[in-house]
């Protein structure tokens, strides 16, 4: 009885609610499709790609992907883009974090003054100032080191603008959770003698841990597919993360016309941002709805 009366009550929400899932299902189908040809493109013959672009591969062409990790250098610029994320996100939790707590739980002066200017950098777009950073950047390398390149052409710097450009809307994702927060679980720790640090490490990180989760998550899909700051920064091949090496493989696709190789980058590029998201959307949609929505 408990098993048809589940069924009946999933018919009736299905019936009342028909016009969503067939939007929703709609939009599945845009979405998903071009990832699905992608991927089966990635194992075909440029010739098969130009004739039948629409049907399975004959024969799988494993070796797309083993040009493009090799001879089109994504494996080397796999491993530039998972310096740079890496790095980007190190810096951005070193400061977010203590930052979202004296902003959140602390009254100084200038304080709401401050918090005004960090939901101010929501608003500015790093694509419109990119050009003017690297310039005061070339600068201050040719001052110092007599080479512009020295501090432009560089993994370091990018992973820096990275994470700076990122604690305004890190912030205010973290600190609308960390409102939310009882204080009496730093009153508690105060009283056993818990320093300003300890209670950050001890108590605020651990109860803050979905959100954290949330920042993590979103600033790594935001780092791994950068790519105007990379593209503006990086000039030597060496130095390319995946979103520039793919636009080199592009341009040689064209006239080489190895559309196989092409998909086969497209792939190396997407799979990790579609892994990662399978593995942890519950936590993501959780943590936004503790974050910054409840600020």
């Amino acid at each position: 009885m408990k098993v048809n009366s589940k069924k009946q009550k999933v018919l009736r929400h299905i019936r009342e609610n028909w016009v969503a899932y067939v939007i929703l299902g709609i939009f599945t189908v845009i979405f998903a499709y071009p990832i699905l040809w992608s991927f089966i493109s990635s194992f075909k013959t440029s010739a098969e790609i130009r004739q039948s672009p629409f049907s399975l591969p004959a024969v799988p062409q494993f070796v797309n992907y083993a040009n493009a990790w090799n001879a089109a250098h994504m494996g080397d610029y796999f491993l530039n883009s998972v310096f740079v994320t890496v790095l980007s996100m190190s810096l951005l939790i070193v400061l977010v974090i203590p930052c979202s707590y004296v902003l959140t739980r602390f009254n100084f002066k200038f304080r709401n003054f401050l918090k005004l200017l960090m939901m101010a950098g929501l608003f500015i777009n790093v694509n419109y100032i990119v050009y003017p950073i690297y310039l005061m950047i070339n600068g201050v390398s040719k001052t110092l080191f007599g080479n512009g390149l020295l501090l432009t052409d560089n993994l370091v710097t990018v992973a820096i603008i990275n994470a700076v450009t990122s604690i305004p809307f890190s912030i205010y994702l973290l600190s609308g959770f960390l409102t939310g927060l009882p204080k009496g679980y730093e009153e508690a720790a105060r009283i056993d003698g818990c320093t300003n640090w300890g209670i950050l490490f001890r108590v605020i990180v651990p109860l803050s841990m979905p959100s954290i989760l949330t920042v993590i998550l979103f600033q790594f899909l935001a780092y791994w597919n950068e790519y105007l700051v990379a593209q503006t920064f990086l000039i030597s091949e060496v130095n390319r993360t995946l979103p520039v090496g793919l636009l080199s493989i592009m341009q040689e696709a064209k006239v080489a016309t190895d559309y196989g190789r092409l998909y086969a980058g497209l792939v190396i590029v997407m799979v990790p941002v579609l892994l990662l998201y399978c593995f942890v959307q519950k936590n993501l949609t959780k943590g936004i709805s503790m974050g910054g929505l409840k600020g």
